[in-house]
């Protein structure tokens, strides 16, 4: 393997009796790891052959991959031999191993199957009356049935040690997931659109058992007390049921939307999230689980994208908005919501900015075109055309003026005294500002965008000056520590940087991620600083923003938004996610 191929790793094992790490995966790749996964080394392998499953079989380790290769081991995976099954083109992968007494089984596609009864110095290949994928085995010992899964709804039982099969339909799609149910004595399996199905005859015959679901069910398992039954899948899906397995609640819904703002309701003991598809979600118990909240829009067929969420201190309304043309509004912490302002897709209409001016009790909504304002929090709203071509996508107001500055596209602002009037200001540059902060400790303005766009004004967004910052990607938003004079500002390819002097001068902080950063946190109460952005990444800083360190968040999707409850020092971050990760006892 060249040192700079990339690879995807598809596998992973630990294998006690040599104490080693493997994993293996693209290009041929087999990794080996002896000092507790800290260094890898590779291994000779096969360097044309995908690698799909590593399996340690008692004293053995094998290896299906790709042109239906197995790979053997017998020395803790420091040296393999291979073989290449002969099987009908197309020649497909080894997939899977399973032991059963003196049986190994490896699965494939097309319906086929390779048992060995000598270790797995060779292999017979078997083809069933399927042509699926395999997806999934269990055995039922009260039937002496191995029992097996396809991705086309097939389940094939055998009862002889693999001599034969039968196969019956259990489902009408795709089944990931089979176990034995040891109290029961009944099979249960899992799949896609929400299938749960039991067996009490070793696979022969299944009785659907009702999900409440509509998702995709990846994961299917038992607690470790007994208990209780988890099922898990598609957009976080997770389904519990006590120990029959026969009733089934939603602990948390499917999320098949990326979300994009999240608030924190104390006094309601309630949160709520909004994005794509007009999709609004509420929790009440701290964000274990989540509930869809139905909104009737004028046009279903073209649901907003909910990009703002804010609350209106003065009648403790929530607000969201979005294009097309919408903003909705609540007064009951988001179980009921009702159309504040609403035009059709054909107006172009396109909110992307909520900002709530508390000391003259208005919110304003800033439109790609225009700026609307209301005065009864958020029930009514008037709008106010601007002079200019190019789009707003934000704003910032220091409070103790009132001044506001909106800004955008091409290095456009927009500045107002008193919310009512707005007049253009240069800038000095065309890139896009994707950010806008209001320093209310200095008074000073920033704007943030294109290419490490950093601008300052110190005369309330009359005039800007332009920051050095020595980074071609773009910054997004910035934030105030709550101790001294520092300024962190953030944005894509995980750059940070930092100013110890009221934003004059400014360094780059190494922020271990190349991942887009979107928003901050700050804990008051310790000084941590939280970043958290794509692909998973949450970062935390004990130092004010001088080193930076990530947060195991247990999930590559992207993260848009979070928020820090106060009362336990919870962190909710939501996205194509929602995780929420609880402070480490000190």
């Amino acid at each position: 393997m060249a040192a700079n191929q990339a690879i995807d790793l598809k596998t992973v094992v630990y294998h006690a009796a040599s104490r080693a790490w493997l994993a293996a995966g693209s290009n041929g790749t087999i990794l080996r790891s002896t000092d507790q996964a800290r260094t890898w080394r590779n291994v000779e392998s096969v360097p044309s052959v995908g690698f799909e499953k590593l399996f340690i079989d008692r004293q053995s380790l094998l290896l299906g991959g790709e042109q239906g290769v197995i790979g053997r081991s017998n020395d803790g995976g420091e040296s393999w031999t291979f073989t290449s099954i002969q099987m009908p083109e197309p020649v497909t992968p080894v997939t899977a191993f399973h032991r059963y007494d003196e049986l190994l089984l490896a699965t494939s596609a097309l319906g086929r199957l390779l048992v060995s009864y000598d270790e797995g110095a060779h292999w017979s290949l078997l083809q069933t009356e399927s042509n699926g994928y395999f997806t999934a085995a269990s055995f039922d010992p009260q039937h002496g049935a191995i029992v097996l899964t396809t991705h086309t709804g097939q389940v094939l039982s055998s009862v002889d040690r693999g001599k034969s099969w039968q196969s019956q339909v259990a489902a009408d799609g795709y089944i990931s997931a089979i176990t034995y149910d040891a109290a029961a004595k009944t099979l249960l399996l899992a799949g896609h659109h929400g299938l749960l199905a039991r067996s009490g005859d070793g696979g022969r015959s299944w009785q659907p058992v009702p999900s409440g679901s509509s998702a995709d069910l990846n994961v299917l398992l038992r607690t470790g007390t007994g208990n209780a039954w988890i099922a898990a899948g598609e957009g976080g899906c997770i389904l519990r049921s006590d120990a029959s397995a026969a009733h089934w609640q939603t602990v948390t819904p499917a999320l098949k939307l990326n979300l994009r703002e999240i608030v924190l309701l104390p006094r309601e003991n309630s949160l709520v999230a909004s994005g794509e598809l007009g999709g609004v979600l509420r929790s009440l118990d701290g964000g274990t689980r989540w509930q869809f909240i139905d909104v009737q829009y004028p046009n279903m067929n073209t649901p907003p994208n909910l990009r703002a969420l804010v609350v209106e201190p003065r009648a403790g309304a929530l607000l969201a908005a979005g294009p097309p043309g919408t903003i909705i509004r609540s007064e009951t912490a988001g179980q009921q919501w009702n159309l504040a302002h609403w035009t059709p897709l054909e107006a172009q209409e396109a909110f992307a900015w909520l900002t709530v001016d508390e000391a003259n009790h208005r919110v304003f909504a800033i439109e790609a075109h225009s700026i609307y304002s209301s005065v009864d929090g958020g029930q009514q709203w008037t709008r106010t055309a601007v002079a200019t071509d190019r789009e707003l996508w934000h704003a910032a107001q220091l409070v103790a003026s009132g001044v506001m500055v909106v800004a955008g596209q091409r290095g456009v602002a927009m500045r107002s005294a008193d919310g009512a009037a707005w007049l253009p200001v240069d800038t000095g540059t065309q890139a896009d500002l994707y950010g806008s902060y209001a320093d209310q400790r200095s008074g000073v303005f920033y704007l943030l965008g294109q290419e490490g766009t950093l601008l300052r004004s110190a005369d309330a967004g009359q005039s800007w000056g332009a920051m050095a910052v020595s980074s071609p990607h773009a910054l997004r938003r910035m934030v105030r520590h709550p101790d001294g004079n520092v300024l962190i500002a953030f944005g894509e390819h995980g750059l940070i940087v930092r100013s110890e002097d009221d934003g004059r001068n400014w360094q780059s902080i190494a922020s271990g991620t190349d991942a887009e950063l979107r928003k901050a946190l700050l804990a008051p109460a310790t000084g941590e600083v939280f970043l958290v952005g794509q692909r998973g990444v949450i970062l935390r800083s004990l130092d004010a923003g001088k080193s930076w360190v990530r947060m195991a968040s247990h999930t590559r999707r992207n993260f848009r938004s979070a928020v820090l409850d106060p009362r336990n020092g919870e962190l909710i971050a939501v996205g194509e996610r929602i995780v929420r990760l609880t402070p480490q006892a000190k």
